[in-house]
This record gives structure tokens, sequence and C-alpha cells, in this order.
């Protein structure tokens, strides 16, 4: 037998080939917001819980509080633990006395200055006294006396004296030796016929 004759072969054109997906295909871009969208909606149930659970404890915080600070002080009142006594205020001290006016005549006050350094009970003390004239008042020397009040035991003894100067202005210095003391008060006294006090100075606070 005579073998049939083969059938010519085809050929593909190059145009008609076509280009074989990729495997696996790839995926669509994700979108940001979406992400965002399941995020949150997986996340806020328990941020919700989260946020019910403060707003429960801080409720009860506030509610207990005044019970919770009894029951400490019973649990230190029953271990015996010592509280911090309270502070009691010390005795005050007496009233400076009115000795003489603030103003009287011409003069319409008396002023007293302790000059540098401060003065303290048992050691020397330098002041300047001043006194100042009602206008119209004619200048005239002043004599002064300097007085020191014991605030603990209530006696006033002088401690020296002196005279405002009329040219320079009406003042005088004077340094006198203070008694010890822990409250003592410094005060200047002009004479008759004026007589007038200052304010007096307090040096040292107490305790008596």
């Amino acid at each position: 037998m005579t073998p049939a004759p083969s059938r010519p072969t085809r050929s593909t054109r190059p145009d008609r080939v076509l280009a074989a997906p990729p495997f696996p295909p790839p995926r669509p871009p994700r979108s940001t917001r979406a992400a965002g969208s399941r995020i949150w909606r997986r996340a806020w149930p328990w941020l919700a819980a989260l946020a019910a659970l403060v707003v429960v404890v801080v409720t009860e915080l506030g509610l207990l509080q005044g019970r919770i600070e009894t029951d400490l002080a019973r649990l230190r009142d029953a271990a015996g633990v010592p509280t911090a006594p309270a502070s009691v205020p010390g005795p005050t001290l007496p009233a400076i006395p009115v000795v003489a006016p603030a103003s009287a005549g011409a003069i319409a006050a008396v002023r007293l200055r302790v000059l540098d350094p401060p003065c303290a009970a048992s050691g020397p003390c330098t002041v300047v006294v001043g006194v100042d004239r009602f206008p119209g008042a004619v200048a005239a020397p002043v004599p002064w006396t300097l007085l020191v009040l014991d605030r603990c035991r209530g006696t006033l003894v002088p401690l020296g004296a002196g005279v405002t100067a009329v040219t320079g202005g009406d003042y005088g210095v004077a340094t006198v030796a203070l008694p010890p003391g822990p409250a003592l008060a410094v005060l200047a006294v002009t004479a008759e016929p004026s007589h007038a006090a200052s304010p007096a100075v307090s040096i040292g606070a107490g305790p008596c």
C-alpha cells in the first residue's frame, strides 16, 4: 500500500501568539481607606469597653474616697501608729503699752529707726531719733529719752538720752546697750512740754 500523503503543517504567525497570563495573577491594589475602615470596625468594641472600664473605676474611687480614708484611719488606730500632733499656737506676747501720745504740742510725730547691724538682746544698738514738727512751729532742739520694754516681764527702763539738732535736720543718733531678754521693744519719748512717743521697734519675738 502506498502511504497517504501527510498534510502540511500550518505555521502560526508570530502576531497570533498570545502571551500567557502570569501565575498566580497579581492582586488588585488595596485601598488605604478600606483597610482603615476594617481595622476600626475590629478595634472600636475593645476601645469602647476600655473607656467604660475607666469611667467605672474613676466613679468608684470618687464615691469610695471617704470610706477608704475612714478605713485607713481605723487600720492606723488598730496598729497603734501614732498620728502627728496638731500644732498648738504658742502664747502671744503682751501688748506694748502706750507710754505717750504720738503727737503733742509742736511735735507732729517722733520717728525711731534702728541702724545696721541689726540690734539684738545683750548687745549694742545704734538708733536714729527724728522729730517732725507741725507747720509754723519754731525750730528748737528737742530732748528725748530712749526706753526699752521687756515684754515678758513688763518692765520699762531708760537706756539713754539725746537732743535733736536743729541744723541739718531734726534728728539725733545714740548707741545704747540692750539688756537680755527674748522679747524687747525700744521706743523714743520726747520731754515736756511736748511729750510724744515714737512707734516701738520690736527686738526678738519670744517666746517668753
